[in-house]
C-alpha cells in the first residue's frame, strides 16, 4: 500500500473512517493496514499529553528536556509527538492536519522530517488545504456527494473554488456613526515587551489608520498574540509603554470595555462561548448590544438590519435556525458579520480561516475583502500563512531575534 492523503471535505465521514482504521476494521481501500501497528498524530492526541503534563509534569514527549511541554511552541509540540511515535516503530501513521496553525518554517521542517522517514512506514495524511499535501503523496481519497470514497491521482485533484463567490452581496450600511474617531486608530511607538527574562517584542513601531486593511504575520511565538492582547485585551504589558488607541494612550482613562466598544473581534475560539440556543438572527443582533447571546427583545430596526446581513451572507432561510446547528464555516461567517454589524472603527480577525478547507477559507477571505472594500472600518487580519485571495493593503511582519521580534512593513 502506498502513502495517501484524505481530503477532509466532510469531518464526520473522515472521523468515521479513521475510527474504523484504529479499531482494526476492514476499510475499503485500506485493507493493507488491517492488523498493522498504527498510531495517530493529531491535536487531540497532543492535548492528552499536555493534560498529563499539567497533572504530573515531565511529559514522556519531552522527558529529556528541562522545560514543560506546555512551554513549547506549536511546531515544537508537534515535532515532539512525531519523534515519540517514530520510536514506537509504526507500520502506519495517521497525520491529522499536521500543519494547521504552524508557521511557514515549522511546516518546512516538519515536511523535511517526514520525507526522511517516508520509506519506514505508510503515511495517511488528513488535509484541508491543497498546499499542505506532502510532496511524496500521489493518491488522494475524496468523498462524492453520496459520501462514498473516491480515490484520485493528485494531478486530478483540482478544486473549483470560484463558482460560489457571487453569493456575497453588498454589505449593509452602518447603523450609526462613531463620533470623535481620529485618523490614527492604533499606534505603537518603540514598544518593547519581555516576560520575565525572555524578550518578546523589540522596538515595535506600527500605526493603523482609518479604513486601512492590514495583515499581521510572523512565525509561531513571534509576538502576534501579545500585540493583540495589548490592543484588545487587558494585558498589563500595554501600560507604561507608548501604545495609543483611538488617539489616547492606553491606561490614561478609558476602560478596556470602552475600548472594546470600538473594536469588532473574531477568533475561531469564540464560537465555544456561545452555548445558549440562540437563533442565527439573535446572534447577529447581539453584536449590536455587545452581549454573548441575546437577552432582550430586539427592536424592529435591529431585526431589519439583521435581515439585510443575512441576505448578504446568503443565510435568508437560516434566520430562525439555532446558531449551534450551523456548519463550522457558517458559524464563522455569521460571527464575522456579528463583529462587523456596527461598522466599528477597527475589526480584528485572529486566524479566521484556520482549520478550514480551501473552499471555505476562500469564502471567508471573500467576505473580508468585501467588508474592506465597502466600509470605512480598518482591518487587522492575523495569520501564519499566505492566504489565497486575500487583498490587504499592507502587511506587518514580525521577525524573531535574540532580543525579541522586530517588525517590518510590506506594501501589498
Amino acid at each position: 500500500m502506498r502513502h495517501l492523503a484524505i481530503y477532509a471535505r466532510d469531518h464526520k465521514l473522515v472521523s468515521r473512517l479513521i475510527d474504523d482504521l484504529k479499531k482494526d476494521k476492514k476499510v475499503p481501500g485500506f485493507e493493507g493496514l488491517q492488523h498493522k501497528n498504527g498510531f495517530e498524530h493529531s491535536e487531540a492526541v497532543l492535548q492528552n499529553f499536555i493534560k498529563d503534563d499539567q497533572k504530573h509534569g515531565n511529559s514522556v514527549l519531552v522527558k529529556d528536556e528541562s522545560r514543560s511541554l506546555r512551554t513549547f511552541s506549536s511546531g515544537e509540540k508537534r515535532k515532539a509527538l512525531l519523534e515519540y511515535l517514530l520510536k514506537k516503530q509504526p507500520e502506519y501513521l495517521i497525520l491529522d492536519d499536521p500543519f494547521d496553525c504552524l508557521d511557514v518554517q515549522s511546516v518546512a521542517n516538519f515536511k523535511e522530517r517526514l520525507a526522511e522517514v517516508k520509506s519506514d512506514f505508510i503515511l495517511v495524511q488528513i488535509f484541508r488545504r491543497e498546499e499542505d499535501i506532502l510532496p511524496f503523496i500521489d493518491i488522494i481519497l475524496d468523498f462524492d456527494g453520496a459520501g462514498n470514497t473516491v480515490f484520485k491521482n493528485k494531478a486530478d485533484f483540482i478544486e473549483n473554488k470560484q463558482g460560489f463567490l457571487e453569493e456575497i452581496k453588498r454589505i449593509p450600511a452602518a447603523p450609526k456613526v462613531f463620533e470623535g474617531i481620529p485618523e490614527s486608530l492604533i499606534q505603537l511607538k518603540n514598544v518593547n515587551v519581555a516576560y520575565e527574562d525572555r524578550p518578546i517584542l523589540s522596538n515595535i513601531s506600527w500605526e493603523v489608520k482609518r479604513s486601512e486593511f492590514w495583515k499581521l504575520t510572523g512565525p509561531n511565538g513571534s509576538g502576534k498574540t501579545t500585540i493583540l492582547s495589548m490592543i484588545y485585551g487587558d494585558n498589563p504589558k500595554a501600560y507604561g509603554v507608548d501604545l495609543f488607541l483611538f488617539g489616547k494612550k492606553k491606561g490614561s482613562g478609558e476602560s478596556v470595555w470602552e475600548i472594546k466598544k470600538k473594536i469588532g473581534y473574531f477568533s475561531p475560539s469564540i464560537t465555544e462561548l456561545f452555548i445558549r440556543r440562540n437563533s442565527v438572527e439573535e446572534m447577529l443582533i447581539s453584536g449590536l448590544v455587545d452581549s454573548i447571546g441575546l437577552y432582550q427583545k430586539p427592536s424592529d430596526k435591529q431585526r431589519a438590519l439583521a435581515k439585510q446581513w443575512l441576505e448578504t451572507l446568503g443565510f435568508q432561510e437560516k434566520a430562525k435556525k439555532v446558531f449551534n446547528d450551523l456548519s463550522n464555516l457558517e458559524k464563522r461567517m455569521l460571527l464575522i458579520a456579528r463583529a462587523m454589524i456596527k461598522h466599528p472603527p477597527l475589526l480584528i480577525l485572529d486566524e479566521p480561516s484556520t482549520g478550514l478547507d480551501d473552499k471555505s477559507a476562500l469564502k471567508i477571505t471573500n467576505l473580508i475583502n468585501h467588508i474592506a472594500a465597502q466600509s470605512d472600518t480598518a482591518i487587522i487580519y492575523v495569520s501564519h500563512r499566505k492566504e489565497k485571495g486575500l487583498h490587504p493593503d499592507f502587511e506587518y511582519e514580525l521577525f524573531p531575534t535574540e532580543n525579541g521580534s522586530v517588525g517590518k512593513i510590506k506594501i501589498q
